[in-house]
């Protein structure tokens, strides 16, 4: 698994429709609503990183959030986006970037968001341990970084990966496998990449970028999601970070 492949599925038109509805059927979770009113302010300055066919971006400028950009690393999203962003009249900005190496100057922005496990769709604990400098380096001092994670050591990914013999997480077996922690997931669109992480790591990973963690819960603490948003994804880790320390 590399990153183009991760691109190439989300380049697939099956599965640009299928983040083109939660668009218009989903909107912001809940969860997202309130970590969004509590750690930015409705001017501030937002990177939406992953942002696929605009469903956080689109639901921000919705809520009163007026400088929003979305970035994606798959140029179908980034057209679909801009052509539902049109259709709607909004005034927000859509671009292509590789997470792992922005195009943005230093301290672009007050808030970055990585939202839907997008920052675990980058293959590589390297790579997304660049992103995360990348994203640190695009925020300001004091700047907010919420993205989500699946986790490792919840209810139900404890019991997938119990059996630490099984060939979907054996690296001397599965060849797809770049790291233990690695899933290939079969959906409707085709095969999709996920890294299910432990919280340390990814405290670990936030530490060494730079960040301090602010807030770590899973989605379904936070707050009841409708069931559309259930039917869209699993449960995941919410996590919030701020710019404000030396990397190291």
């Amino acid at each position: 698994m590399n990153l183009e492949r991760v691109r190439g599925y989300f380049n697939e038109e099956a599965t640009v429709e299928h983040y083109v509805r939660a668009v218009a059927n989903i909107g912001l979770w809940e969860s997202e609503k309130r970590l969004f009113d509590k750690y930015f302010d409705k001017n501030s300055s937002l990177l939406d990183l992953g942002c696929g066919a605009g469903r956080v971006s689109i639901g921000l400028v919705r809520e009163g959030y007026a400088r929003v950009q979305g970035a994606d690393y798959a140029e179908s999203m980034v057209a679909k986006a801009r052509e539902i962003a049109g259709c709607l009249d909004l005034k927000t900005a859509f671009t292509r970037e590789d997470a792992t190496g922005l195009s943005f100057a230093d301290e672009s922005f007050e808030g970055v968001i990585f939202a839907f496990n997008g920052i675990m769709q980058i293959p590589r604990r390297a790579l997304r341990r660049q992103a995360m400098s990348e994203i640190h380096r695009v925020l300001r001092k004091g700047g907010r970084f919420i993205f989500t994670s699946l986790d490792r050591e919840d209810r139900l990914y404890s019991r997938v990966f119990a059996d630490q013999g099984d060939f979907e997480h054996d690296l001397d077996r599965n060849e797809n496998l770049l790291e233990y922690g690695d899933r290939h997931f079969e959906t409707e669109h085709g095969v999709t990449f996920m890294h299910v992480p432990l919280r340390r790591d990814v405290e670990a990973d936030l530490r060494g970028a730079g960040f301090k963690v602010l807030e770590s819960a899973m989605r379904s603490e936070i707050a009841r999601e409708s069931e559309q948003t259930l039917a869209f994804s699993e449960d995941c880790r919410m996590w919030v970070a701020e710019k404000g320390m030396d990397r190291g």
